[in-house]
């Protein structure tokens, strides 16, 4: 299956949730190492400010990384359980509901891919930090997160 048809899939997965359905996170890229999710944002989604309210970045930040940290393992998913454990996040600009639609985007190296499915395979629970940017229309940054996937053995 390639990138795009299993993209889609992880996509459809995450759209079942209520909390994607609110925001209308959609998908851009997935790839081995990538994921890029979109929002453009409605008038239910901005603060007084007229700036996305900070828990949906938040949010958005989240399902791009916890996507990144499945990309590579999507074949392992039956023997894998996956949480966020936990997340930071640093808003370096207003995100400026004018300025959107808002991109996230999830990168890790190959290098890390290959030792995730490595730890897989060798049944050892991993905890792998995913960074995120969000960037607005323009490609400002206006937040800078990372998360940290608990990959483990799923129980039998």
């Amino acid at each position: 299956m390639d990138s795009a048809t299993m993209g889609d899939l992880v996509m459809a997965g995450f759209k079942k949730l209520g909390f994607i359905q609110f925001t209308g996170i959609d998908a851009v890229d997935f790839a081995v190492g990538r994921n890029v999710v979109s929002m453009a944002p409605k008038p239910e989604h901005l603060n007084h400010n007229g700036d996305i309210h900070a828990a949906l970045l938040f949010g958005m930040a989240e399902t791009a990384a916890m996507g990144a940290s499945i990309s590579g393992i999507v074949d392992l998913m039956g023997d894998t359980f996956i949480v966020a454990r936990d997340g930071k996040i640093e808003y370096l600009a207003r995100a400026k509901g004018e300025a959107g639609p808002f991109l996230a985007t999830s990168e890790l190296s190959p290098e890390t891919v290959a030792q995730t499915r490595a730890d897989i395979a060798a049944g050892v629970e991993i905890e792998l930090v995913v960074p995120v940017t969000i960037t607005d229309t323009t490609g400002k940054a206006v937040a800078s997160a990372a998360f940290t996937a608990v990959i483990r053995p799923r129980r039998k």
